[in-house]
């Protein structure tokens, strides 16, 4: 659960909002600023070819240089101009005829945005630059709106995975070799750097196909049960949801945990959840905890004696900002889980695509952008060294230690699909909520806590992930499949907006200096 949150969006984009395809733009002109940012935002979600998003940008510069006059308390301030990258005043209204060419400064109030929406409006234009390859033309906006670093280029312009070529390749002295710009590189060749262990751990092939049908059977579609009983939105997010799931009733203990002795200590004797075994959920759950993998990266797994879980169903471009992972949103001071895991229920349209002609490299590419790990920790006093990526692949399931700093960043370019993801948090202790409605770690619903208080039946989403799911053909063997890739690993995270690394000298800025784009 995030501890940091975003800034209100100008408009409420549902799940069912969002259009499988970009024909509901129309070649009018947008009647208003806010009118063009909310389209562009709308547009950006639902692209699917590069010229959506020239539309996009061209809708933003417009917006951010209209002379329209505001009707809202705007609180000043001036910013850059948008002919290179940020934005400029104009005579014109026409949406067609946008400027471009440098001119006078604008304020926010004097393209009819308030300086909250000319902000926003600047950032989503100031991340697509980002993500283009021209990071060095957003330099003046976002020093105008008051930024002193932003993640790195290879953050927001990721690098992709070359298809086979994550695993360890003695060759290049263990890097991972990746794809930037086009060009074959290497990850990482500091021999000090790769002393670094990362914090977290990919497995590939961990779901088996039985597993994942039906993890997309329950997550999958955008309207399906699990997001319209929540009311999930993109943006502005949806208020956080979760629910807890005591390991009590799905490990034994001469199985595995230390944790659980304790956990049916904390639980009340009449509560019957101690003792449910929750079905597929809890053989998944199982299989989690009791992967040796896991354990032999993790050695404190086995004090878990709760699971915390949430998911997310998201468009391309949409990404979650770095965020700690901490019980009920930070709310009474920030505590992690020992650890925390991804499953990457749907990557959209993921496959490969060859972005090399010349050396005909192949890159794995996906719906939605890598989650990204760092090595800040929430005591440390400086922005992070490291970064590790893990792009989004069926089957695959991603480990990370709960005290690190970590996101989503948004994906780049064009892609069609969702990205889905179920996530589940391990817990030595957490507090059940017990509440009727959605928040944070409230108890999962079976017949004994349903939400559904009308008739006591267990609502659709749970009943479908508690359901005994017919046995694998891996049968014991179901580690059979698995397989460590490395992560891609950064040898930065942050960069002053001229694109140099932050050093510890430079200090630690407040949450609002540093730029994420989302």
């Amino acid at each position: 659960s995030p501890h940091r949150i975003f800034l209100p969006q100008p408009t409420t984009i549902t799940m069912t909002d969002i259009p499988t395809s970009a024909n509901f733009i129309t070649l009018n002109d947008p009647t208003s600023p806010l009118e063009a940012i909310q389209r562009a935002r709308k547009l950006w979600l639902s692209a699917t070819t590069p010229s959506d998003l020239e539309e996009v940008e061209k809708l933003y510069r417009w917006a951010l240089s209209s002379k329209e006059k505001s009707n809202q308390t705007d609180s000043g301030g001036n910013n850059d101009d948008c002919s290179n990258n940020n934005c400029t005043t104009s005579n014109s209204n026409s949406y067609k005829d946008r400027p471009n060419k440098k001119k006078k400064l604008a304020k926010g109030g004097d393209c009819g945005l308030t300086r909250e929406q000319f902000v926003q409006a600047g950032e989503k234009l100031a991340l697509l630059l980002c993500q283009s390859g021209r990071s060095k033309k957003a330099k003046k906006g976002l020093s105008s709106m008051g930024f002193t670093c932003r993640l790195a280029k290879l953050v927001l312009d990721y690098p992709y995975p070359i298809e086979g070529e994550q695993q360890r390749n003695d060759d290049c002295g263990g890097a991972i070799q990746v794809m930037v710009d086009g060009t074959r590189h290497i990850a990482d060749e500091s021999k000090t750097a790769r002393k670094i262990l990362p914090p977290c751990q990919i497995i590939d092939g961990f779901l088996s196909t039985l597993e994942l049908k039906r993890l997309r059977s329950v997550f999958e579609s955008p309207t399906a049960s699990y997001w319209t009983e929540h009311n999930y939105a993109v943006e502005p997010p949806s208020p956080y949801f979760s629910y807890v799931i005591p390991l009590s009733g799905i490990i034994n203990n001469n199985q595995h945990l230390s944790g659980i002795k304790e956990s049916k200590d904390k639980i009340s004797s009449d509560d019957r959840r101690s003792n449910h075994n929750y079905g597929f959920l809890g053989e998944l759950l199982r299989k989690i905890i009791l992967c040796p993998l896991l354990n032999q990266k993790f050695p404190k797994l086995s004090d878990a004696a709760f699971v915390e879980m949430w998911a997310h169903n998201r468009p391309h471009a949409s990404g979650h900002q770095m965020h700690f992972d901490s019980d009920d949103e930070g709310r009474g001071g920030v505590r992690n889980p020992i650890i925390s895991t991804i499953l990457y229920v749907s990557a959209g349209k993921s496959g490969f695509a060859n972005v090399d002609t010349k050396n005909v490299n192949v890159v794995e590419r996906s719906t939605g952008g890598p989650s990204l790990v760092t090595n800040q920790k929430l005591s440390d006093t400086r922005l992070a060294t490291r970064g590790w990526l893990a792009h989004p692949k069926p089957h695959r399931l991603v480990a990370f230690d709960g005290r690190y700093l970590h996101g989503v960043v948004p994906g780049k370019g064009v892609q069609e699909g969702r990205r889905v993801t179920l996530m589940f948090a391990f817990w030595q202790d957490i507090r059940i909520r017990n509440e009727k409605v959605p928040g944070s770690a409230r108890p999962f619903p079976t017949n004994e806590t349903s939400l559904d208080s009308a008739d006591g039946t267990v609502v659709n989403w749970a009943k479908r992930l508690i359901e005994s799911l017919e046995k694998d053909v891996n049968g014991e063997n179901q580690y059979k499949s698995c397989a460590i890739t490395n992560p891609i690993e950064l040898d930065g995270v942050y960069e002053t907006l001229d694109g140099t690394p932050w050093k510890r000298g430079m200090g630690m800025p407040s949450y609002d200096q540093v730029f994420q784009g989302f």
